[in-house]
């Protein structure tokens, strides 16, 4: 219990270390606390580190260099620092090849830190909501770089530009109330069709309180509804008339985009029989009593039908009460999946390079949930270790690496048969992961250990450990 409750402490805790003027600065060959790296143009590997120890005046890089990728070595170490203050508290990162820059995550200060790796400075902050820990690439929108920031107190995510410097919109969480708790988002490259819509691009958002994932439209910067993206919302029937029709009102949501609509209904005069413009058709009463859901088979108007036991004759006025659509994909709590380690949410989320599937680390389920895009509906649970959290993606998406935090191993996934094909032990607290410009090699960053691994993917052993 004692690593799930490090993993938690870390994503939940709201304020950071706490310094004196009496620090002293990291050695040049240290790591302390690592929960980031990313792998630099000319062998150069960044350790982003947070400072867990409280030891030193502020949080961290660890520069590494990768002339041999078996064995890689410290270059130095450079203080996060902006404008003469010290940052205390950092997260996740993300590097853009494009600029040369280090977006990286101060949960102290809520906002974005971009770090030139050239100049090994940062030349600019971007304020967000609260406690951002991690940040994900939307890519170019408009010839303007987008970022997804997930603002874990908030509640809500950020977007964020690399060219004017400032949070563009920012989105809340709404379907859990106040106990999001976004962790970490993937965003589709680009737009995909679900359940008949228009092409959109999502962005999926794994949450530290529950196993749902939130969706969010990229083009409408609204929370999304991949289930049921269109709904109605207690629509009501006018009078029926001579030829027996009736007329509803109700509002549709359409890609976030709320709009009024007119339905026509007609019915049997007899039967009570019903057809809503001419693609939905059961049978309901006129005085509403305890009914069963019903859902249309385009998933755009759910409706409660009640048991017929009245024929509707002209002049006769009803309603209808509708369905309730949330916008989350739910995970259930599969009994056999998981060994009741921590409480069920979501943490880790990629996604295949052909977007036809999302894994997601659940915790607390010790499992891999395998989601079909196309449908939002749960595939497969993969059983791993104790607390899996990060994953990473081969570039042809045909292989999946997961830290288990709590087992000290890293499982290898075969992702077309969905099936563990290898197991690697490494040291305490396998955090984050980054492959070798070759692939031959998987960099392992131990938390609680801190320390580095090599992993060596011809045979799946560790063959260095930089400490």
């Amino acid at each position: 219990m004692k690593s799930i409750a490090l993993i938690v402490l870390f994503f939940m805790t709201l304020g950071g270390c706490v310094y004196t003027t009496r620090c002293t600065p990291p050695p040049s060959n240290s790591m302390d606390g690592p929960v980031s790296l990313v792998v630099l143009p000319d062998n150069v590997l960044y350790v982003i580190n947070s400072n867990a120890d409280s030891r030193y005046c502020s949080s961290f890089l660890s520069e590494i260099s990768l002339s041999d990728p078996r064995q890689p070595s410290y270059n130095g170490v450079i203080p996060i620092t902006y404008k003469g203050a010290n940052i205390s508290l950092v997260a996740e990162s993300y590097f853009s090849p494009s600029t040369g820059q280090l977006w990286i995550t101060d949960r102290d200060d809520n906002r974005v830190l971009l770090f030139d790796t050239s100049a090994h400075t940062i030349t600019a902050t971007i304020p967000v909501d609260q406690n951002p820990i991690s940040i994900a690439p939307i890519g170019t929108v408009d010839g303007d770089i987008w970022m997804l920031v997930c603002d874990l107190s908030s509640n809500d995510v950020s977007f964020v530009s690399a060219d004017q410097l400032k949070e563009l919109y920012r989105v809340p969480l709404t379907n859990n109330g106040a106990d999001a708790a976004p962790l970490n988002a993937v965003v589709t490259p680009s737009p995909v069709v679900i359940n008949n819509q228009p092409p959109d691009r999502y962005a999926y958002i794994t949450r530290a309180a529950d196993n749902n994932l939130s969706v969010i439209s990229i083009n409408d910067h609204c929370e999304f509804n991949p289930m049921f993206p269109s709904s109605a919302s207690v629509p009501v029937f006018n009078t029926v008339t001579s030829g027996n029709i009736a007329t509803m009102s109700s509002v549709r949501t359409y890609n976030c985009q709320t709009k009024s609509e007119l339905w026509t209904a007609s019915f049997s005069p007899t039967t009570a029989d019903f057809v809503v413009s001419g693609s939905v058709s059961g049978k309901m009463k006129k005085r509403a009593l305890v009914g069963v859901p019903y859902v249309s088979d385009n998933g755009y108007v759910g409706f409660t039908i009640f048991a017929p036991t009245e024929s509707y004759a002209t002049g006769d006025n009803f309603t209808f009460s509708t369905t309730a659509s949330s916008g989350l994909i739910s995970i259930p709590n599969t009994p056999g999946t998981g060994v009741g380690t921590a409480p069920a949410v979501t943490r880790g989320i990629v996604m295949t390079p052909d977007m036809q599937k999302i894994f997601v680390s659940v915790v607390g389920l010790d499992s891999i949930v395998v989601i079909d895009t196309s449908n939002s509906s749960v595939e497969n649970y993969i059983k791993v270790g104790k607390t899996p959290g990060a994953m990473l993606l081969s570039p042809d998406g045909s292989t999946l690496y997961v830290a288990c935090y709590g087992s000290e191993k890293i499982y290898v996934i075969d992702t077309s048969t969905e099936t563990v094909t290898n197991i690697v032990g490494v040291g305490n607290g396998p955090f984050a992961m980054a492959l070798s410009p070759d692939q031959r090699e998987l960099y392992v960053l131990n938390y609680s250990d801190n320390s580095m691994d090599v992993v060596d993917l011809a045979n799946f052993t560790v063959v260095y450990t930089l400490k």
